[in-house]
Parts: C-alpha cells; sequence; structure tokens
C-alpha cells in the first residue's frame, strides 16, 4: 500500500502529562509502517464535557504511514491502553493518554469505529492550533454540513449502505416536512439510540385524495432542515416525487384490517399511499430502527403490520405524542388553524381525557366511552366531528375546525386508556 500523511491529536490529563506524550509518540516510532514525522509543540487546555477533571496538555503529531486508517487506529487505541487508559464506554473521562485519529490523507471515512476528518476537530481551537503549527491549513478543511441534504435515491441508498458496511446502526425517521417539536422528539430518541440518524422529508402524494390539501401543504424546507440540525440528525432525504415514482411505477402495497374504519373510511386510499411510501423508504435505506410518533396511532398501526407481514429487519419505535400545554397533539396542520380555532381545539384532548378518566372508573363499553368523547366535542361550537371510536384500550377522535369563510383544518387525536 502507498504511504499517506495522517495527523493524530494527542493529548493526556492523568499523571506527568507531557512523560505521557512522549512515551506514547515513542511507542508510535516503533510501528513497522509508521514513520513520526513531527510533532507539534504541546499546549493547556480546558477539559470538553465529562465529570470534573485536571487540565489537559494537548498537541498534533504528522506521519506517514502504510497502515489502512482502520488499524493505525487500533493502533493507537493499542498504544493508550499500554500507558494505562481504560474504556468503560463513558465519554471525556480522565486518561492517561488520548490519540486522536484526526487526517488520514484527503481521505473521508465514516464508520462506527472511525470518522474522519475527525468530525468535531474544527469546533475545538485545542485541536486547530498544533495542526497550524505543523502546517495544516485549517482553512482549507470544508467544515461538514450537518445535516447532509440529499435528493437522489441512489446517492442515499449508497449512504446508507456505507453506513450499515461500516457496523453502524441507523435510526430512519420518516416525515412529511413542516417539522415541529413533535419530530424533534422522534429524532432525539432515534439519536440516542442509533449510530446514524436519516429523517426524510417527503410529501407523498399517494396518500393524498384530489380533494384534500396536496398543493398547499406547508413546506417550510429550510426551517426543517434547521430543526434537524439542532437535533443532529446525519442526513436529510428529500426527494422530488419523480425520484421516487418515476415513469411506469405500478407498484402498490396493500393494507389489511388496521386500514379499515376511521380514516381509512373517510380517506379512500391514504393507507395504501402511507404503506407503499414507508416500504419503499425502508427498501432504499434498510435502517436498523425506524421511529414514529403515535399521534397518527391507525397508520402506526398499519406499518407495524406491514413490518411483520414483510419481515423487514428493523426495529419499529413507537414514540409518545407530544402535546401543547394545553393539550393539543402538535400537528404540521396547526399552523393553519385560526386563533380561534386554535382554542377550540384543545376540545379533543378533553375528549380524550374524559374518556380515560372512564376507564379509570372501570367504564368499559366501547359505544358509552365514544359517546362521553363525542358529547364532549359537541360542546364545542367550532367544531365538527367526523368520529370518536374506542377500539381495545385506545380511543380516537377526528373533527373539523373552521369554515365560513375560513380554511376548514382537520385534526386528529388520539390516547391509550389504559395505564
Amino acid at each position: 500500500m502507498r504511504e499517506v500523511v495522517a495527523y493524530l491529536g494527542v493529548g493526556a490529563n492523568v499523571g506527568d502529562r507531557t512523560a505521557n506524550i512522549a512515551a506514547g509518540v515513542a511507542r508510535l516510532r516503533m510501528v513497522p509502517g509508521v514513520v513520526v514525522e513531527a510533532v507539534s509543540p504541546l499546549h493547556e487546555s480546558d477539559p470538553v464535557g465529562g465529570p470534573p477533571q485536571g487540565r489537559f496538555m494537548n498537541g498534533a503529531i504528522r506521519l506517514r504511514t502504510s497502515l489502512e486508517a482502520q488499524v493505525l487506529l487500533d493502533v493507537c487505541l493499542a498504544v493508550e491502553r499500554e500507558l494505562g487508559r481504560t474504556r468503560d464506554g463513558s465519554k471525556n473521562q480522565p486518561r492517561p493518554l488520548d490519540l486522536d485519529l484526526l487526517l488520514y490523507g484527503e481521505q473521508t471515512i465514516d464508520t462506527k469505529q472511525l470518522q474522519v476528518p475527525h468530525p468535531r476537530m474544527l469546533e475545538r481551537e485545542f485541536v486547530l492550533r498544533p495542526l497550524r503549527e505543523l502546517g495544516v491549513d485549517a482553512q482549507r478543511l470544508a467544515r461538514p454540513t450537518a445535516p447532509r441534504v440529499v435528493r437522489d435515491v441512489d446517492e442515499f441508498a449508497a449512504l446508507c449502505t456505507n453506513w450499515l458496511r461500516g457496523g453502524c446502526t441507523l435510526g430512519l425517521v420518516p416525515t412529511m416536512g413542516a417539522l415541529h417539536a413533535g419530530h424533534a422528539s422522534l429524532v432525539a430518541k432515534a439519536r440516542s439510540e442509533c449510530d446514524r440518524v436519516a429523517a426524510t422529508i417527503f410529501v407523498n402524494p399517494l396518500q393524498f385524495a384530489p380533494h384534500e390539501d396536496l398543493a398547499a401543504y406547508p413546506r417550510p424546507f429550510s426551517a426543517d432542515v434547521e430543526l434537524l440540525r439542532r437535533e443532529r440528525a446525519d442526513v436529510v432525504f428529500a426527494p422530488d416525487p419523480d425520484a421516487m415514482y418515476g415513469e411506469g411505477f405500478a407498484s402498490r402495497v396493500a393494507v389489511g384490517a388496521e386500514a379499515i374504519g376511521m380514516e381509512g373510511d373517510l380517506r379512500p386510499g391514504h393507507f395504501g399511499g402511507v404503506a407503499t411510501v414507508v416500504a419503499k423508504l425502508f427498501a432504499i435505506a434498510r435502517p436498523t430502527h425506524a421511529y414514529f410518533g403515535e399521534k397518527d396511532a391507525q397508520q402506526l398501526d398499519v406499518i407495524e403490520r406491514l413490518v411483520r407481514d414483510f419481515a423487514f429487519p428493523l426495529r419499529l419505535r413507537r414514540c409518545a405524542t407530544v402535546r401543547e400545554a394545553d393539550g393539543l397533539a402538535m400537528s404540521s396542520r396547526n399552523v393553519y388553524l385560526k386563533p380561534a380555532d386554535r382554542a377550540a381545539a384543545s376540545v379533543l384532548f378533553r375528549a380524550l381525557s374524559v374518556a380515560r378518566q372512564a376507564w379509570a372508573e372501570a367504564e368499559r363499553a366501547p359505544d358509552q366511552l365514544a359517546s362521553l368523547g363525542a358529547s364532549v366535542v359537541a360542546s364545542e361550537p367550532r367544531a365538527t366531528l367526523d368520529y370518536f371510536v374506542v377500539r381495545g384500550a385506545r380511543a380516537y377522535v377526528a373533527a373539523r375546525f373552521g369554515g365560513a369563510g375560513s380554511r376548514v383544518t382537520r385534526l386528529i387525536d388520539n390516547m391509550l386508556l389504559s395505564p
């Protein structure tokens, strides 16, 4: 293999820091396939994160190597162990020696074990200063944009495949955009459980009937990407409809009993469109985990059936509904509500809560529970009830708000009645 120039960050804050770093450099000089060319001056810096601990001594090392990047990383980890560092899975702990692979030639590497260029080095002056002292022009190092925005299906599939081959777990958060705190909670959950997080923004035409609001559906793309940046998503897949459903596209996913009644009756074809796009996203990304909110509980039941029936090798995560202070479930359609309708919309939560209270008092008859909830919605003159249904231990409600010269906004909600 040809040699490449690589840069390591080196640090220590336990014991004789300078001696530990010198010992680490000396050990690297003994490794076949590694030639240490230069070591920067050392500088003190405050620790970043972790428990209270002493200040670090930091520097950088320039070397030439014929070792593959992963092998070089393994060498660094072995040297750390030799000099007394132990790893228990906790981050930012005190350590007698820290060796980070910052740059490996011109290569970009993104696996579970290794990301090069190091993803946080441009944020840390204690890394950049010694690199500059070794002649690295930090300005030429393009600051990575996170999340990466991808519109091409093949590019997105290749990116996900690369992560999976690199041993990463991949969390997928499908959305139609117009994101809010409910979506943010899904991304945060994925971030806490997965090595990489992919969010999708795709207003799926297959799930809209001709009379529904496909053309008017909100599309604040820049604001959506900013929310996903804050929640540390790695990629946003935002394809055009032609990319997902090109010329000649003819396949559809049939849905079963979970799609009967409620939204299935009022929006014919809706769940078939949902199941089709979700199946396609699963096929493209092949995620290890997928995250959906319980606000769309009937839809989630359809997707659970899809995962079981097609044996998709992933873990489906049901995430709790996120609500406003007055109980209204967060929804992309809430932005359509006029102030008076917004105030009235909290009746959905009150109706569900009445049904839950009746359940807590041992009422189990679905019709009686539904009647109690429907009567609450009926008490709000700005609401027009579509349905209030109890299935098993969950109540579902849908109602329309507005009219008489203002836009009609249809909202759905649900609540688990049993603890």
